[in-house]
């Protein structure tokens, strides 16, 4: 507990520092991310730092990737160049370690892999979920046995649109964990052994906030013993734990937001130089930015 309450007024300290915008929607009508830059997804690679993220521009959803050798000045990348992953795809995750760390990806089978939503509907990031991999992070194959999750395969409460994954490895499982809605998004999750056949868990769904709900993409990282689920609720970052990723308990009491932005969503926390970091989308005079917090002396 001592370490739990320790680990949580870090983060509390870390969101009362003033955010750094690293990505807005560019300037050019005509660019791909014109109109929005969200879910970011930060990997270490090769002494780099690279962001992947989704790029809209009011017709198209794309997945694009900037570059960085300080993780504060990026220069903005282009859509993913594989023809099958040049648009309608949206909120990527790359497979990671898990631990609370410098985010470094993960191989197998001799692969880095990556999980996106194939969206079915121009104006918003719902679809079926899709696995792609790679051998150096920038030339992406989408998987042969794609989609791997899809609405109709999935319960009453995940009917209307799946979004948002998030892979990671935990005991030779692979876990897939997403957002489902039919009504107020939940959090749900499935399991493989072999990226082929994936079955969805009998406690699903894991989360549900209400009134508020569940937005943008959720974050998992180990920290110790406990596994810490950090997430939006709409109105601001909330946090879960658990032991065992299907059991989890809210802390009721703990809402981090900002009163320069507004529906701050999909995290991304890491390590780096003993210094956390925070990557998260919010809104800002009606736009959705990339920002990111340090710990003071970065």
């Amino acid at each position: 507990m001592a370490n739990e309450v320790a680990f949580l007024e870090r983060l509390q300290r870390l969101f009362a520092l003033q955010p750094r915008c690293v990505l807005s929607p560019a300037t050019d009508p005509s660019a791909i991310d014109a109109l929005l830059v969200d879910f970011p997804v930060i990997i270490r690679h090769e002494g780099a730092w690279k962001l992947f993220y989704t790029a809209y521009d009011g017709q198209t959803w794309r997945i694009a990737v900037a570059s960085s050798e300080n993780l504060v000045d990026w220069q903005r990348g282009e859509a993913l160049g594989t023809e099958a992953l040049a648009s309608g795809v949206a909120a990527p995750w790359v497979l990671r370690h898990n631990d609370l760390d410098e985010p470094i990806a993960k191989l197998r089978r001799g692969m880095f892999w990556m999980a996106y939503v194939r969206v079915d509907q121009t104006n918003e990031h719902w679809g079926s979920l899709e696995l792609a991999f790679s051998s150096d992070l920038e030339r992406w194959s989408p998987f042969d046995a794609n989609p791997i999750l899809t609405p109709q395969s999935g319960d009453a409460w995940e009917h209307a649109g799946l979004s948002v994954p998030c892979l990671i490895e935990r005991q030779h499982l692979f876990w897939l964990f997403y957002l489902g809605r039919n009504g107020l998004p939940s959090l749900g999750v499935a399991l493989s052994t072999d990226f082929l056949v994936w079955s969805r868990d009998m406690e699903n769904p894991l989360v549900q906030f209400s009134p508020n709900f569940l937005m943008g993409r959720p974050f998992f990282v180990r920290q110790g013993q406990q596994w810490w689920l950090l997430v939006s609720d709409g109105q601001g970052l909330r946090f879960a734990l658990s032991e065992d990723l299907r059991r989890w308990r809210v802390l009721e009491e703990v809402s981090l937001t900002h009163p320069d932005l507004q529906k701050p969503a999909s995290p991304y926390l890491f390590l780096h130089d003993q210094q956390l970091w925070l990557f998260f989308s919010a809104e800002r005079e009606g736009k959705r930015h990339i920002f990111c917090l340090c710990e003071e002396g970065a």
